[in-house]
């Protein structure tokens, strides 16, 4: 078994199309997309998934882990194609903390889903509907305010059990309610009580 793979995912439109830069260029790079795109950094896989908002096409190949990634390597990391990131393998594997199957960043400027919830409505990333639908069924589960709140768009998994089926129930809400899934990361972690490890800051 390979032990760490990249990816990302371009689906239903591009824009901008960054790569990041990586501490070790011999670690496997994939790229899923449903366009024709050609890339010197990744492999390109063509990949369909069936849903009518692009958005949350990427939502789910960054979210569910293709099969093929999370049966073929021991860890994935997820990095979204629009972020000039800084890949350090190492440095994010000595940040996974025991007891952690997952990684990621602390949000830069907030720590509470439900101001992340008032934010994304203030400036229409989403359905104002859809999202306080969503606000309303996590304060009816009890879920508390400022529970942690991450920046997803970069993502280090241990493949296991436990966080295959984490990601499944994360995937539910995005398909359930809104497709800003930093909204619903804070409630899939304390209702699965997840451990999220962080490293560093960001938007």
């Amino acid at each position: 078994m390979k032990k760490i793979v990249l990816y990302t995912a371009i689906l239903g439109k591009t824009g901008r199309f960054l790569v990041p830069t990586v501490s070790d260029k011999s670690v496997d790079r994939i790229c899923f997309t449903d366009l024709n795109l050609k890339s010197h950094f990744y492999e390109i896989r063509k990949t369909r998934v069936k849903d009518r908002v692009s958005v949350r096409r990427q939502r789910f190949v960054k979210i569910i882990i293709p099969d093929e990634i999370f049966y073929g390597y021991e860890y994935s990391v997820y990095v979204d194609c629009k972020r000039p990131y800084s890949i350090n393998f190492d440095y994010l594997l000595k940040h996974l903390q025991p007891g952690s199957d997952f990684l990621t960043r602390r949000h830069n400027r907030r720590s509470c889903l439900y101001d992340e919830g008032e934010f994304c409505i203030k400036k229409k990333k989403d359905s104002e509907e859809t999202i306080r639908k969503q606000l309303d069924f996590y304060k009816s589960e009890g879920c508390p305010a400022h529970c942690g709140l991450h920046a997803s768009g970069l993502l280090l998994r241990r493949h296991t059990k436990q966080m295959k089926e984490f990601s499944l129930l994360w995937w539910k809400q995005v398909k359930a309610y809104s497709y800003r899934d930093q909204i619903s990361l804070p409630y899939v972690a304390w209702k699965t009580g997840t451990k999220i490890s962080v490293c560093g800051r960001g938007v």
